[in-house]
């Protein structure tokens, strides 16, 4: 139900500590009646009816329902649920829900909307005063790399070399060719970069190859072909880890994940095109621990305006889900297709984003292997490494996604 929810939502904040007075089963009845007396205020019977009205709301009627208490508000934000009964314009060209259509854009919500509401309320409602206490936590971060293609230097870096007029560009990209070495083939070059730093980051993997149409397109390589098979297992071998990067196919994940060399724990959708709750309840079928993809495409920061990983909840079961979403807050595509940002400013932009969220969040960073290079995506490898000398000297944690699991998956007590 609901009001378990939100109770765990609660208890799994890792921004609150549980309180010398804390006691599970008065706190879980407190919430149950909170949420009796909600119902009886919008004349709804029970929880089953308040949750097949929000499921059904419209995002113009949203506010009118959810300012009704503020755990209305943490549940609908948390979840998303602007985006499960949205208009068909509401969606880009890909499919993928618009950040200009979010209810946080639509109200100007501040970006951490949910855990101010949770701090505020622990403060204001006897109960949550009674049984949490605030105890913040410093940052911690999670870097990954979605590669979606190792052989496309030849053709993309060689239409920059031409519109460039680089020769010397054309014979490098030529040389690569004859010897294998194509330039974006560059895993080994992005773990000894963080490396040197003792990062350690996650690569996630198309299993499937291909174009489907003038937008979209699968991966180049083939994920079941020794040289792949070598790159993973080296991976492994250093300590980073491997996840499945969900592709445009008719195979469902579970389907996709036995193509990888060993069982991921983790997933991300392709062009982080999916949509819900349906991709929640394919993750919860196949089995996966966590998932890596709530971010938009066209804007940074918190997608569901809530800084710390989180089990969504489950419609079908009343309960949370038992995987992990690990929200996408900054991603380099973001600053360079859609915000149109200078390059030399895509650092201080991130670094920005770092000092504004210093405590209560994991903030995940993902920079594609295409952005590791010289000419298409020139300069971008300099303001990675500009934000791994940030996050090194701030001596923030790093997290792969075993460390995120074991720290931030909820609990049902």
């Amino acid at each position: 139900m609901i009001s378990d929810y939100l109770y765990l939502v609660y208890a799994n904040c890792k921004a609150l500590g549980r309180s010398a007075n804390f006691n599970a089963e008065l706190c879980r009845s407190n919430f149950r009646d909170t949420l009796q007396e909600i119902c009886s205020e919008l004349n709804l019977s029970s929880e089953i009816e308040l949750q097949s009205t929000l499921l059904q709301l419209k995002q113009n009627r949203a506010g009118l329902i959810i300012k009704t208490h503020p755990f209305l508000e943490i549940f609908y934000l948390l979840n998303t649920l602007d985006e499960v009964n949205a208009d068909a314009s509401d969606f880009d060209e890909l499919g993928r829900f618009k950040y200009s259509a979010s209810f946080q854009k639509q109200n100007n919500l501040a970006p951490n909307r949910v855990l101010h509401l949770i701090l505020e309320t622990c403060n204001k409602i006897p109960f949550l005063r009674t049984n949490f206490d605030y105890s913040p936590s410093p940052t911690r971060f999670f870097l990954s790399h979605d590669i979606d293609s190792l052989y496309g230097s030849t053709v993309q870096d060689g239409l920059w070399a031409i519109k460039h007029m680089r020769p010397d560009v054309l014979l490098t990209l030529f040389a690569n060719l004859i010897t294998q070495k194509p330039h974006w083939f560059n895993i080994d070059l992005i773990m000894d970069i963080e490396s040197e730093y003792d990062f350690r980051s996650t690569f996630y993997w198309l299993v499937n190859k291909g174009r489907i149409n003038s937008r979209q397109t699968n991966s180049d390589y083939s994920i079941s072909s020794p040289k792949l098979k070598a790159c993973l297992k080296r991976v492994t071998d250093r300590g980073f880890e491997n996840g499945l990067h969900k592709s445009i196919s008719n195979q469902n994940l579970e389907e996709e994940a036995a193509l990888l060399p060993s069982k991921p724990i983790g997933n991300r959708f392709h062009y982080l095109k999916f949509t819900l709750p349906g991709a929640y309840q394919s993750l919860e079928a196949s089995g996966f621990k966590l998932d890596a993809s709530l971010g938009f495409a066209e804007q940074f920061g918190f997608r569901n305006a809530y800084s710390l990983p989180f089990s969504p909840y489950n419609f079908d079961t009343r309960t949370a889900h038992g995987f992990l979403e690990v929200p996408l807050t900054l991603m380099d595509g973001t600053f360079q297709r859609y915000l149109k940002l200078p390059v030399e400013k895509t650092a201080d932009q991130v670094i920005a984003f770092f000092e504004n969220n210093k405590q209560n969040a994991l903030l995940s960073v993902l920079w594609h292997n295409t952005f590791f290079t010289s000419y298409k995506y020139k300069g971008y490898l300099q303001e990675y490494k500009k934000i791994l000398a940030y996050l090194h000297a701030s001596k923030l944690v790093c997290m792969n996604q075993n460390d995120i699991l074991n720290y931030y998956s909820w609990t049902q007590e």
